[in-house]
């Protein structure tokens, strides 16, 4: 009797097989976790600035202007977008590094002093609302 020596060929691809469909699930999962960490990333930066930009309003009566003087004497990164909309009304953009141009998180300020966020992933984000659920439905 001899004694066998190696793996067949059957057994390998079994395990190239499995290997596969484990890769296949993990790597849309990965995938969804960078994109959820680099949302959450220009979440916390604008959330950052929420207080600075209601200071502002506070002192001023205004949303800050989005020149780069102003924005710099209130810590405000470049990359942050401010929309005067109504006065008090306002949002502050920001692109989400690492994902196309175009996917922002923002953050809205309405008359009464509210906050609401949009993010551009289906994925739920901290609180943050997806651009999907407020497209209107036909």
């Amino acid at each position: 009797m001899q004694k066998q020596q190696g793996f067949s060929l059957i057994e390998l691809l079994v395990v190239i097989g499995i290997i596969g469909a484990l890769t296949a699930i993990a790597i849309p999962q990965y995938q969804k976790y960078q994109d959820k960490a680099k949302v959450t990333a220009a979440i916390a930066t604008l959330t950052n600035m929420r207080s600075v930009v209601e200071a502002e309003i506070m002192e001023e009566g205004a949303f800050p202007q989005n020149d780069k003087k102003n924005k710099e004497n209130l810590g405000i990164p470049d990359e942050v977008e401010l929309t005067d909309i109504t006065g008090v009304e306002g949002n502050m953009k920001l692109d989400v590094q690492g994902m196309p141009k175009g996917n922002q998180v923002i953050l809205a300020r309405n008359k009464e002093g509210k906050w609401k966020c949009t993010q551009p992933t289906d994925i739920k984000v901290n609180g943050c609302e997806s651009k999907s659920t407020n497209k209107p439905t036909p």
